[in-house]
């Protein structure tokens, strides 16, 4: 059954097409940007036209048959992640973690130290 485009995108709309994307990122057919974006564009669409217009590039699609073994343009890269900014800053600057054994030491000390602090001005009084 054919909706119309302009239908208002209804939650069971957005989760289908969800379903549809997950389906596509574990076949390995969506990179984990390209799911991202497409998520975020599930989310904004406020029809079902802009639904339709997110899976429109989606492989397995009915509508698609003719594009079956078409080979992608020679610029289309699906699993290259471009840099950007994260919440650490951008991208090529990544920080260090810091391993669980460092933290252990770290408090240990500060504890150590706040014990020390405490029985010398208890036992000083």
């Amino acid at each position: 059954m054919d909706r119309d485009p302009q239908a208002p995108a209804t939650p069971a709309d957005r989760e289908q097409a969800t379903a549809r994307l997950r389906e596509h990122l574990a076949g390995g057919h969506l990179g984990l940007s390209e799911y991202r974006a497409c998520l975020d564009a599930v989310r904004r669409a406020g029809t079902v036209g802009e639904l339709d217009a997110v899976s429109a590039n989606l492989p397995g699609r009915p509508d698609r048959d003719d594009a079956v073994g078409a080979t992608p343009p020679p610029e289309y890269h699906p699993h290259v992640d471009a840099p950007r900014a994260g919440a650490y800053g951008p991208a090529g600057e990544r920080r260090q973690r810091v391993s669980n054994a460092t933290l252990n030491k770290v408090w240990l000390v500060v504890m150590s130290l706040g014990v020390l602090t405490w029985a010398l001005v208890y036992f000083l009084k």
